[in-house]
């Protein structure tokens, strides 16, 4: 594949601060590219063919592309690309890869940060601070405990090292399952069940597909063991938020700490906003100063392999919807 010309489409506050940054490296990876940007359909050059696109899931996508006269390839910055497939844009004949792996660091740390936000009783301590109260109580550990990681990929599988670091016991759970140096056991799917009584901290880190939606709902928490903690870092819909208001409710669960919502931003009326076993957060677990250089690596990851022949380092699965 020849890779002389790419479109970078992004939001107009992220170029303003990292195009400069953005153009150095690609420029130092593939010197002979010229590389366009555009931060608004508008500002794509009408007839402008290019080998590549580099973009987020912006909602304007389908827009920019319709002004292109060529484009065989789509990079997205993102490793979740569920958003794609209802924005109006050919897909048969492309070229469609991701970021996967971007994430691991920063949402690996999440979960481990989340577990020990309880297992300190963090929680507890920060509504004291508050109001002035000195109440000592002893604390737990994460060592020996378990940890059930729902979808060992690039994500989970550094979720998976991380906990073993700190001598937990890791359950990992795959589509197709098969043995993982980061955990002690993994299992399938339609198994989780069967385990949920082991389990202290439930880390949820899959995608979003119509197969997985709700895949942890009413059945996952009554079966999960009585004061576990949910961390949910996977997309919102796959968590049935009802279920586990119920849950919560019930004291079924010590707490969960929650990123990824059904609806964003979370509304102001939800159930989930005050509660003191509730960690809240705005879909920031994947953050990180670091996220553009390692998206951008993994675009020259597909695009040197691209380049050579061979098959892309990161495809999307059409037939895995992600």
């Amino acid at each position: 594949m020849r890779l002389s010309q790419i479109l970078f489409l992004q939001k107009p506050e992220v170029l303003r601060e990292q195009q400069a940054a953005i153009e150095a490296h690609l420029h130092k990876a593939l010197p002979s590219t010229t590389l366009t940007f555009a931060a608004a359909p508008e500002s794509v050059p009408k007839g402008l063919a290019v080998d590549a696109v580099i973009a987020p899931t912006l909602p304007w996508l389908p827009e920019a592309l319709e002004r292109l006269a060529r484009y065989r390839w789509i990079h997205f910055l993102s490793a979740g690309v569920e958003r794609i497939w209802d924005m109006p844009f050919p897909k048969e004949d492309l070229l469609l890869t991701k970021s996967s792996g971007v994430h691991g660091p920063p949402m690996s740390e999440y979960a481990i940060g989340a577990m020990l936000y309880f297992a300190k009783s963090f929680d507890r301590f920060n509504a004291q601070s508050r109001e002035s109260r000195w109440e000592r109580c002893w604390l737990g550990e994460l060592t020996g405990r378990t940890a059930m990681v729902v979808g060992m990929g690039h994500i989970g599988a550094q979720v998976a090292r991380r906990a073993r670091a700190f001598d937990m016991r890791v359950i990992g759970v795959q589509r197709n399952p098969r043995p993982h140096e980061d955990a002690d056991e993994v299992i399938a799917l339609d198994a989780v069940d069967e385990h949920l009584p082991e389990v202290d901290y439930l880390v949820v880190c899959l995608p979003l597909t119509p197969d997985t939606r709700h895949q942890v709902g009413p059945s996952q928490f009554q079966y999960l063991k009585r004061g576990a903690v949910l961390v949910d870092i996977s997309r919102g819909g796959v968590v049935d938020q009802q279920a586990l208001t119920r849950a919560l409710d019930a004291e079924q669960l010590r707490g969960a700490a929650v990123d990824v919502f059904e609806q964003q931003p979370l509304p102001a009326e939800s159930p989930l906003w005050n509660r003191a076993n509730v960690l809240v957060t705005p879909h920031v677990s994947g953050t990180s100063p670091h996220y553009m250089d390692r998206a951008l690596e993994i675009f020259v990851r597909n695009a040197r392999a691209l380049v050579q022949g061979m098959d892309p380092a990161t495809p999307v699965d059409r037939s895995a919807g992600y």
